[in-house]
């Protein structure tokens, strides 16, 4: 009984001794404006947002919007989402990575190079029109009577591409071409569809 009381008190002993000695121990510290080794350093497949890793520089210079409110676009015709990567024909619409519908906009706003459809119940005007794969397409829709009207892609690879203006209302959208062929676009307001409005972006 003795020899397990003796063994009890030893066995204190060593961890009273052993926590002591951890809470004795010297913290490290980082000196102050001082950072961490693995502070600042890229970790392979981390990406800093908005910056690009191999130059550090904002990969948004030189980049200007073709419209007020709309993706801007490189000085190499590519467009962009606001933080600086790639805008995706294929996202979700309104989405970070889409290409961004414009606020409203005046006439003197639209450039020339811009494809300019005016809807209303009569249909698009004008239904169809070209332009190059690849290219940078500035696409408005003005609403030409006191509905809601927008215009959406049937082929999933431009569902991003989708714009809506109110009565009287301008609005666009920048992107850039994708393959050739025959591209179909609606008024994706209920009904509208149905009494013609559509039409069809041909990409060569």
């Amino acid at each position: 009984m003795k020899k397990n009381a003796t063994l009890i008190i030893v066995i204190g002993i060593i961890v009273i001794g052993f926590i002591v000695m951890l809470l004795t121990l010297p913290k490290t510290t980082v000196p102050e404006g001082i950072a961490p080794e693995s502070e600042g350093q890229e970790i392979p497949g981390q990406e800093t947002e908005g910056i690009i890793p191999e130059t550090g520089e904002d990969p948004l210079k030189g980049a200007e919007a073709v419209i007020p409110g709309a993706s801007p676009v490189s000085e190499q015709g590519q467009v962009l989402t606001l933080e600086g990567k790639l805008a995706d024909n294929a996202a979700l619409p309104g989405s970070p990575q889409a290409p961004k519908q414009s606020r409203v906009l005046t006439e003197q706003e639209i450039p020339e190079s811009a494809v300019k459809l005016v809807v209303s119940a009569k249909g698009f005007e004008p239904k169809e029109f070209t332009v190059k794969t690849g290219k940078v397409v500035t696409l408005s829709i003005i609403s030409g009577d006191k509905k809601i009207h927008s215009l959406a892609f049937d082929d999933l690879i431009l569902q991003a591409v989708a714009i809506s203006a109110t009565a009287n209302e301008t609005v666009a959208i920048t992107f850039n071409a994708p393959a050739p062929g025959d591209y179909a676009f609606y008024c994706g307001t209920p009904a509208h569809r149905d009494r013609g409005e559509t039409g069809v972006m041909h990409v060569k």
